[in-house]
């Protein structure tokens, strides 16, 4: 009993001692390399991380969207393309769907503007996705949903994939969770489902061996698949042959959840996951689920930045999650966090806790935040999946801005120990130009700030630059006089191209 105990105590003391320095790695590095790289952004060109992004220095992009419904008249989807450039952007859109052939059309985008595209084509079928390949790496693509049970925006990937996740797919009170899987090549890929719920994981037969015909896109309801009324529910799918897209579409009904949200899938697991918008406040109910698909338990710490880089470095807290199992957090709960604003981060306990950001030598985690705000009888539920290891970034493009009709805001984790300021410009016929008053912000260390985007400015381009790195999130409006917010992402730059483009135009 006695040896149970000590071995107890010092594995609980090493967990500690190999977070504590890998916690301290992730300061040291980011002051570093904010010291030693310029103003506005690193070439990183060659720097592959798990989210979409602006690469900014190559000479063309593609985006790959993760899909809409397709028969509903009360829905309406949108594409939009997004040029920052002093130049036109030319491409093709190519419209994919679950019954009918492939379409394709060009596309031109003036200069520091955009263009905004049916994400059906006009055309009936149950679902559509999109391939959009621009001429141009600055160029950025989003989808947009404007659903009566609240609109919802949607990063569409760089690259298709051969394995895709979801943390949270929940079916509770007989709400909808559809997987579009999209195929946007001219030979069909065959993958495997499997899905974890809270009696463990399952891969019926009839998952297995699915295949995604060429240029097509498939939709799974996971109702039908035997995971109804699921309040845990998380999705794998991986490629036997091939690779793919994969989307999802929520529709909320019930067991505190109302509301609708799209969202590509992560298409790979992450030794990091950083959410910028964590707020606890009255009616804020905030959930982190943490879905470990491999076979091996995983640990992860969960520290909060709430301004103050030493927090970081004191004992966080730490959850274990079986192997093939998902674990969900209820933030709300936890008497250690004060009310207001703070940032998360989630990071996986290993042995060897410091290593490169890209690597991909193993499977860690995926994350997603749940945020659900009521007052009285009214609630709307946001769904985010969080930014993984290496998209901090210090240029983040808000293509479609914050707003649908209605102010929105950005919230802005500082991801280093350093200070910093930022700068909110818009994107218009004049170029990039600076909002009033958002010339220069103020945001310290391990902080977060959220800042309201005024109504003139909320519909056009945003552009976030950052003296160090740091994570930008969108809260928007649901429409419809809905109560509530939608987050997603923004997109990180992964060069300093924009930022030298924009100076020679000055």
């Amino acid at each position: 009993m006695i040896f149970a105990l000590k071995t107890q105590r010092f594995r609980k003391i090493a967990v500690f001692l190999i977070l504590l320095a890998g916690v301290a790695a992730i300061i040291i590095v980011n002051q570093v390399s904010s010291a030693d790289q310029d103003v506005l952004g690193a070439d990183r060109s060659g720097f592959k991380i798990a989210m979409p992004s602006v690469a900014g220095s190559t000479a063309t992009s593609s985006w790959f969207c993760p899909g809409v419904p397709g028969q509903d008249e009360n829905v309406k989807s949108e594409i939009i393309v997004a040029n920052p450039t002093q130049t036109p952007i030319t491409g093709t859109i190519t419209w994919l769907s679950s019954d009918n052939p492939a379409l394709s059309t060009t596309l031109i985008v003036d200069p520091l503007s955009r263009r905004v595209f049916d994400a059906t084509s006009g055309r009936k079928s149950k679902f559509f996705s999109a391939t959009v390949e621009l001429d141009s790496g600055q160029a950025s693509v989003e989808q947009r949903i404007i659903h009566p049970a609240g609109n919802s925006l949607a990063l569409c990937a760089n690259e298709a994939s051969d394995r895709w996740f979801f943390a949270d797919g929940f079916t509770g009170a007989e709400s909808l969770f559809d997987v579009l899987l999209t195929n946007p090549f001219q030979d069909p890929t065959v993958v495997d489902l499997s899905f974890v719920t809270v009696d463990g994981k399952r891969e019926p037969a009839s998952l297995k061996g699915i295949v995604l015909p060429a240029q097509s896109v498939t939709g799974i309801s996971m109702d039908e698949q035997g995971a109804r009324n699921e309040a845990v529910l998380a999705v794998s799918i991986r490629a036997t042959s091939g690779r793919f897209i994969a989307g999802k579409l929520q529709h909320f009904l019930g067991r505190g959840r109302l509301g609708f949200t799209s969202a590509l899938g992560s298409p790979a697991t992450s030794r990091q996951w950083w959410f910028a918008s964590g707020e606890k406040a009255a009616g804020v109910d905030e959930q982190l689920v943490v879905f470990n698909p491999t076979d091996t338990d995983q640990s992860v710490s969960i520290a909060f930045l709430t301004g103050s880089a030493e927090l970081l470095l004191r004992e966080p807290l730490v959850l274990t999650i079986p192997a093939g199992r998902v674990t969900t957090l209820s933030t709300t709960n936890l008497p250690a966090i004060t009310n207001g604003r703070y940032g998360i981060l989630v990071s996986s306990i290993t042995s060897d806790f410091v290593t490169k950001n890209d690597d991909v030598s193993g499977e860690f985690v995926v994350v997603e935040q749940v945020v659900s705000r009521t007052s009285e009888k009214k609630t709307g539920t946001s769904v985010v999946l969080g930014a993984p290891a290496g998209s901090a970034s210090r240029v983040w493009t808000l293509p479609t801005g914050v707003a649908t009709g209605e102010v929105g805001s950005i919230v802005v984790a500082n991801a280093t120990s350093l200070d910093t300021k930022l700068r909110i410009s818009t994107i218009g016929p004049a170029g990039a130009v600076p909002i009033d008053g958002l010339e220069q912000v103020s945001l310290g260390s391990a902080a977060v700030i959220s800042i309201a985007i005024p109504q003139s400015a909320a519909e056009l381009q945003i552009l976030v630059e950052s003296e160090i790195e740091v994570v930008v999130q969108r809260e928007v409006s649901r429409g419809n006089k809905l109560f509530g917010l939608s987050g997603v992402l923004a997109l990180p730059y992964r060069s300093s191209m924009f930022t030298e483009n924009k100076s020679e135009n000055k």
